[in-house]
């Protein structure tokens, strides 16, 4: 975390500390203090996520925070600014809310609300741990389960009418996913929820996640940093991490920023200056995409264009920034794909485009249902050079055979337990016993060694080695010269049973379909377990 002491957020030095330069020895000494120093390397890994200072509070809530704050032998108290409360007992809670009831204007019609459940817990581990309910200017941290105990009769009964409140909407992204988890862990109905990835689905913008809208509508000093760390964390602990009460609190303050912002169309101004700031030309931008679909989609195989319109309008990051509605992303998706069946980089298969008119491009475009990057599918150099190819690298028959069978499966860099399962499901291998997970782990480990399968960047992942691929590709090209080779090119492209081949070889390409955010990191896809669930 060393990095963050440079950063905009840095954590202030005292004044003198510049003079320490002159001496080496002290302002070593100092800096190590300062970054070991427990609670403070607390600050520096957690500043990245800390919502902004509140600098003027309304009356209500100023009242509101002082007779909290009197109440700090039942009521704690574990962040400052802005105020942060965690109600870990029922008397805790029921005196806080009691608090509530007493300034009828502590929200605003409408509140952030979100909700944490303790993963690794052994005893009830669906049961949701916390609620947390924020304004714009507090937030509290009902640590229900370890309040209930698992009897529904200990819920605080005033938090149950805040969330059974028709007239006090509770808003954060997929609020009524954790309302149903709530009904199942604890009996009630909430009511009042509001959904913002549906209100931003109505507004056109195409961003889903909390994360990508708090950085559209939420207030610059706010962001959202997602962790499998999250997957350890305690949210039923008596004394609470402050990385903890960050990511807890900061998911309901942005829940109540993002319905604001959202609501009056106020995107950030990173977002609606990026493209002055950063400008791209359409070559430029057009290069970038192209190279985009090569790296996740298969040359030679008929795809649906839709399809590729999808990976466009979900992968390509500019995109987000500059164009954050989605029907504005759709048609530049399509207006790209005109523009390579022009060029030649992508190739049309079925529909016509005879169309000259600009205005009816994207229905032209749209009329096209199939489309194929130029070259031979992957699948069929393997099929006639694959073995040819290993056997020249100085494999040894078995093993050209092996990677003949399973190179497709890892153009992309795939978790190592997810290829040993795709081979044991799909594989016609014989010269090991595919179903043996250990043979089959064995074997790709060895294909690592000698070179023929590479570590991906994420842990335990392989993939094709990218000079084998290029090998594969160019040796292809000269192997034909002297082999008579069948031409690739369907005669009838309408065929039901070549569409369905192709779709098959495309879902197996496209091992990481888009279906979260697109800066969310999903690892690819496990199919059915041969292994039941020994994982």
């Amino acid at each position: 975390m060393y990095h963050q002491i440079n950063s905009p957020h840095m954590y202030k030095l005292p004044v003198h500390f510049a003079d320490l330069a002159t001496n080496t020895r002290k302002l070593h000494h100092c800096t190590m203090k300062l970054l070991y120093n427990k609670n403070q390397y607390l600050i520096l890994s957690s500043i990245k996520k800390m919502y902004n200072n509140i600098q003027t509070y309304s009356s209500t809530s100023r009242l509101l925070i002082d007779c909290l704050d009197k109440e700090k032998n039942k009521i704690q108290k574990v962040q400052e600014n802005p105020p942060v409360y965690q109600l870990a007992t029922k008397a805790a809670a029921d005196r806080c809310l009691d608090i509530l009831r007493r300034f009828p204007d502590w929200h605003t019609g409408f509140v952030g609300f979100d909700t944490e459940t303790t993963v690794y817990r052994q005893k009830d581990p669906q049961v949701v741990s916390m609620i947390q309910i924020a304004t714009r200017e507090l937030c509290f941290l009902f640590q229900v389960f370890r309040i209930t105990k698992i009897n529904n009769t200990k819920f605080p009964p005033l938090l149950q009418e805040i969330l059974t409140n028709q007239d006090i909407k509770k808003v954060g992204v997929n609020a009524s996913g954790d309302a149903n988890w709530i009904k199942k862990s604890y009996g009630f109905e909430m009511r009042g929820m509001v959904d913002l990835e549906k209100i931003a689905q109505q507004k056109g913008y195409a961003a889903r996640s909390l994360r990508e809208l708090t950085r559209m509508f939420g207030d610059p000093g706010l962001v959202l940093e997602k962790s499998r760390k999250i997957l350890k964390w305690n949210f039923d602990a008596v004394k609470l991490d402050l990385e903890v009460i960050r990511y807890a609190s900061s998911d309901a303050f942005a829940g109540i920023q993002v319905y604001e912002s959202i609501l009056k169309d106020r995107i950030n101004e990173e977002y609606l200056n990026y493209e002055k700031r950063y400008p791209m030309s359409m070559k430029e931008e057009d290069d970038e995409i192209y190279s985009l679909i090569l790296e996740s989609h298969p040359k030679g195989v008929n795809t649906r264009t839709k399809t590729i319109a999808n990976s466009i309008e979900n992968h390509y990051q500019r995109w987000f920034k500059t164009k954050p509605k989605t029907d504005d992303r759709h048609k530049a998706a399509l207006n790209v794909i005109g523009r390579f069946i022009e060029d030649g980089r992508l190739i049309k298969v079925l529909g016509n485009t005879d169309s000259n008119s600009d205005e009816q491009n994207e229905k032209k475009i749209s009329s096209i249902s199939m489309i194929r990057l130029p070259g031979v599918p992957f699948n069929k150099i393997l099929k006639d050079f694959g073995k040819e190819f290993f056997e020249s690298k100085g494999l040894p028959q078995q093993d050209s055979e092996f990677m003949t069978e399973i190179s497709s499966y890892c153009l992309k860099a795939i978790k190592k337990e997810s290829l040993a399962k795709n081979i044991a499901n799909n594989s016609k291998i014989t010269s090991l016993d595919r179903k043996n997970r250990d043979a089959v782990i064995a074997k790709l480990n060895e294909l690592n060694r000698k070179g023929a399968l590479m570590s991906g960047q994420k842990n335990n992942t392989l993939l094709l080695h990218p000079d084998w691929v290029n090998g594969l590709e160019d040796g292809y090209e000269k192997f034909k010269l002297t082999h008579d080779v069948e031409d690739e090119r369907v005669e009838n492209e309408t065929s039901k049973e070549g569409d369905s081949d192709n779709e098959n070889l495309e879902g197996r390409w496209e091992q990481n379909e888009q279906t979260y955010e697109p800066w969310q990191d999903i690892t690819t896809f496990d199919p059915s377990d041969v292994w039941g669930n020994k994982d």
